[in-house]
């Protein structure tokens, strides 16, 4: 019998369901890590010990390159959360000291003696008694000395390994004594390399940095090396998406339209997908003998999907596919028409092509923000599509706007031109012909409202966001300015507001009201700008803003003026006739 989604979507009563299906070692074992870490995030790490007790390695390291590493908005290189790698360690813990000192001794060194670093200082005791006896006393000396007391610290041998964290301490001097027992080799040598930038931060920790210190050297080492990884798994760096999507604006549009070949970041990202490593024939031997040895039930595994699914951290089986997904008025875009057409007549390209989509979808999610937070990834599908539609009709020119495309037309332009550039081409103009376009207009609305204001605070007010949002757009990024339009909400109404705010994002959407756009499985419209049409709409909607309900000036003169005395009417009573 089957528990009610009702209870089975909470998290502990989740993870009882799950600690009862058969075959559980093994079925875990078997995801992939972004499923299993989808799981993680969904029970919540602090509730989720058994199933990470029952995760290998290879999915702890996955996990860990997805769950450790945070950044601060789209476009931004992410580094290492030293917190959260700390709660990892209470939640292993809970399996056995054995179990995590284990985990830890087979994670890569560098990436360990990054976390490492983050917690605690290690000092050479020995080397530091010598240096102390043979040399005049140093204002170095006292910074040591400083360290050593009143402080949390264990001693390994030579080594004083001291808490920068008293909250993270515990797990991670329980781990570090149990590599001592079982991994002492490792434990040397990973206290030897933290010795030697303790050292580092102790000498500069009192002056400016002229160069990186060894511990952001060992974090920019890491996080590329983390890079590489999810790089050959399709992930795009927040950086080189931020770089590509900034090419496609400054690009100019022809330049982008006679390219025959893919830009350096996109041809860097593929190159890194290219030398994905393969295992050996021996290695795929082994996998097989194993998975016919140890390899979960079918059976087993359906059931505890649906278990996943039936909870929400994995989609329906029956979800949409990239090309499927949105309301019907979607499959009538011709992008997604030439994609599909392109399935039927030339495999070797539609892989091609849904490979590219799949980039410029996952460079929206790390480099592009939306609404003022990060895509989502069926948002970021959508706009992918819309915006290579956007492109598609301008490849396609006049032959879209006079009619319909026929399907040769479509697929001699998917053959001639990749995702990539199209998308590129569409990008192009949702900056320039409707973000920049939309910033001027703004800018031009709020000069006229200085003029006809009669509160001086109010005017200064309008002044300050008017001036930095033309600096904003000089500098090719008018989004930065879209947060301060709620200032204005008194003076520009709530609808004109809502509005400007819309056309100001970094990734621009249509005003409420102003066609339709792109819709979630669900119907709810998310208005993303697919077609020439609508370009031209919103261009006409700001050049008569008090259509959209801006103050323009006669209306904001009408507004402040004070009122006229209304007439008074005639009361009835008595000898006046009703």
């Amino acid at each position: 019998m089957t528990t009610p989604l009702a209870t089975s979507t909470r998290p502990r009563h989740l993870v009882t369901r799950l600690l009862e299906q058969p075959d559980l070692v093994h079925v875990v074992q078997d995801l992939p890590a972004p499923v299993l870490t989808k799981l993680i995030h969904h029970i919540g790490l602090e509730d989720a010990g058994e199933i990470v007790a029952l995760a290998t390695t290879e999915q702890l390291k996955g996990i860990f390159d997805e769950d450790l590493w945070r950044s601060e908005r789209p476009g931004k290189d992410e580094t290492f959360d030293a917190d959260r790698f700390a709660l990892w360690l209470e939640v292993m813990l809970e399996a056995g000291e054995a179990f995590a000192a284990q985990k830890i001794a087979e994670l890569d060194e560098d990436f360990v003696t990054l976390a490492l670093c983050k917690h605690v200082l290690v000092i050479d005791i020995d080397g530091l008694c010598v240096q102390m006896s043979s040399s005049a006393h140093s204002d170095d000396d006292d910074l040591v000395e400083k360290a050593l007391e009143s402080c949390l610290y264990q001693e390994f041998e030579e080594f004083r390994v001291i808490a920068k964290n008293h909250r993270s301490w515990d797990p991670i001097s329980l781990v570090l004594v149990e590599l001592d027992k079982e991994h002492h080799t490792l434990l040397r040598t990973l206290l030897d390399r933290c010795c030697a930038i303790s050292s580092e931060y102790i000498e500069e920790s009192g002056g400016l940095y002229d160069v990186l210190s060894s511990e952001e050297t060992l974090e920019s080492d890491v996080a590329g090396d983390r890079e590489d990884r999810r790089e050959q798994e399709g992930f795009v760096a927040p950086s080189a998406a931020a770089s590509f999507l900034n090419l496609s604006r400054v690009t100019p549009l022809e330049e982008i339209l006679q390219s025959r070949t893919y830009d350096a970041v996109t041809r860097a990202h593929f190159r890194a997908a290219a030398v994905k490593d393969r295992p050996t024939a021996a290695a795929a031997r082994r996998s097989d003998a194993r998975e016919a040895k140890n390899g979960a039930n079918p059976e087993n595994v359906k059931s505890f999907l649906d278990v996943l699914r039936e909870a929400d951290v994995l989609p329906p089986a029956t979800e949409p596919g990239l090309l499927t997904a949105g309301a019907k008025h979607e499959e009538d875009l011709p992008f997604t028409l030439a994609i599909r057409e392109v399935k039927t007549r030339d495999s070797e390209i539609y892989a091609k092509r849904l490979m590219e989509l799949s980039y410029l979808v996952n460079v929206l999610i790390s480099g592009c923000s939306y609404n003022g937070r990060a895509f989502r990834p069926f948002e970021a599908v959508e706009a992918a599509i819309c915006t290579c539609n956007l492109g598609l009709e301008h490849l396609l020119g006049e032959r879209a706007a006079r009619k319909k495309p026929s399907p040769d037309e479509l697929v001699s332009a998917m053959i001639e031109h990749d995702a990539v550039k199209i998308f590129m081409a569409g990008w192009n103009i949702l900056h320039h012909r409707v973000l920049l376009f939309a910033a001027d207009a703004i800018r031009k609305t709020l000069t006229k409202l200085i003029a006809v204001q009669s509160d001086a605070q109010t005017a200064r007010e309008i002044e300050r966001v008017a001036l930095g949002l033309g600096a904003d757009a000089d500098a090719g990024k008018p989004w930065r300015s879209r947060g301060k339009l709620h200032r204005l909400e008194g003076v520009l109404g709530a609808e004109t507001t809502s509005t400007f705010r819309a056309l100001l994002d970094e990734y621009p959407t249509l005003p409420h009201g102003l066609g339709e756009g792109s819709r979630t499985t669900a119907g709810r419209s998310l208005r993303f700008i697919s077609t020439a049409a609508q370009v031209l709409a919103i261009q006409t909607l700001l050049k008569r803003p008090e259509v959209i309900g801006a103050k323009g000036p006669e209306r904001a003169a009408r507004t402040d003026a004070p009122a006229k005395p209304r007439a008074k009417r005639p009361r009835s009573g008595p000898g006046r006739q009703k």
